[in-house]
């Protein structure tokens, strides 16, 4: 994702590699969803025509939204209820996912976080009335990744810090916002990498990322089943990540479904794309040249990346909010999906 765009999707660069284009910003078929982190509602697509408007006549069903904590990783990424209305009455669906910093894997690695994120995301749904039975999708997106690549540069950079040379490469080829990502959870890995994965410095593979994610989901279901005995209430926990991190989480019971992310390079996505256990498969982005958003100093232009649809029924259920208790702000982060 790029702060200068606002894009539609969060962009998980795992190499840095440069946007390439997706599907063309037309309808296509069995693409009927996008996912939005800002408003859609200050959406106005080439010519004036309301980007609501717009995305129904491109065949868009399905919006899926941004559950995030308090001090969002974007302005205004969780929605407001005025905004959640209008895509209803609209004739969208709407899915949830919760994302905040859930590209870093320290998001994994620190105790209680998943208590944290649980408790955030459940606040969300009741506070805008997300109906029991309906799904929250929670980002793993591109964490094994991001442990390949802190390997990597163990053996490039042998184990020291990254030269003033290597960083200048990185950041014409990564982008500055990947590589500052990137440089930040390789120091970490220099300095406790053994510590927190056991083994040798270097050697580390995608796969040992999966224990911790393994106990954040694990958690996550604690606190949902716990949720669900005490109220009634009970939500589907979804995972949003890597053909290898939603073989992991299905195969063990701790998601009921999985959105595939559109990173090929992660592990294990050509066996479970080929498998079809995803209920979503996210596409690279899509460019809508000439659509703007009415505020941010957004560019106009904007990317848009669609979902493939497959069973995309199984997410959860169509409903509508109920009313918020008192009214809210775009930075006041409350807000729903469903």
């Amino acid at each position: 994702m790029t702060w200068r765009h606002f894009l539609l999707l969060l962009l998980f660069a795992l190499c840095g590699s440069p946007l390439r284009a997706g599907p063309g910003c037309e309808a296509q078929p069995e693409m009927t969803a996008i996912d939005a982190s800002h408003p859609l509602t200050e959406l106005t697509a080439r010519g004036g025509v309301p980007g609501l408007s717009a995305l129904r006549q491109m065949g868009v069903e399905t919006v899926i939204r941004y559950y995030d904590n308090v001090a969002e990783t974007l302005p205004c990424k969780t929605p407001m209820p005025e905004e959640t209305q209008a895509l209803l009455e609209a004739g969208f669906s709407v899915l949830a996912v919760f994302q905040h910093h859930n590209d870093n894997p320290m998001t994994f690695l620190t105790p209680g976080r998943a208590a944290l994120d649980a408790q955030r995301a459940i606040e969300l749904a009741l506070a805008n009335g997300q109906p029991s039975g309906s799904a929250i999708y929670f980002g793993v997106d591109g964490v094994d990744g991001a442990l390949v690549s802190a390997n990597y540069e163990f053996a490039k950079s042998g184990g020291g810090p990254i030269s003033a040379a290597r960083e200048a490469t990185l950041q014409t080829s990564m982008g500055a916002g990947a590589y500052r990502k990137h440089k930040a959870f390789y120091d970490i890995y220099r300095e406790e990498g053994a510590a927190l994965f056991g083994g040798t410095l270097g050697k580390h593979r995608g796969e040992d990322m999966l224990p911790h994610v393994e106990s954040y989901f694990r958690d996550l279901q604690r606190i949902f089943a716990n949720f669900g005995q005490q109220t009634g209430i009970r939500y589907r926990l979804g995972a949003y990540g890597g053909g290898m991190v939603c073989e992991h989480l299905l195969g063990l019971g701790l998601a009921e479904i999985c959105w595939l992310s559109q990173s090929k390079g992660l592990p294990g996505y050509d066996r479970f794309n080929a498998s079809g256990r995803w209920v979503m498969r996210q596409e690279l982005t899509t460019v809508c040249q000439g659509w703007s958003f009415q505020k941010g100093g957004i560019s106009s232009l904007i990317s848009m990346r669609s979902t493939r649809r497959s069973r995309i029924s199984d997410s959860g259920a169509r409903g509508w909010i109920t009313p918020f208790p008192s009214a809210v702000r775009c930075d006041a982060t409350y807000a729903w999906e469903e």
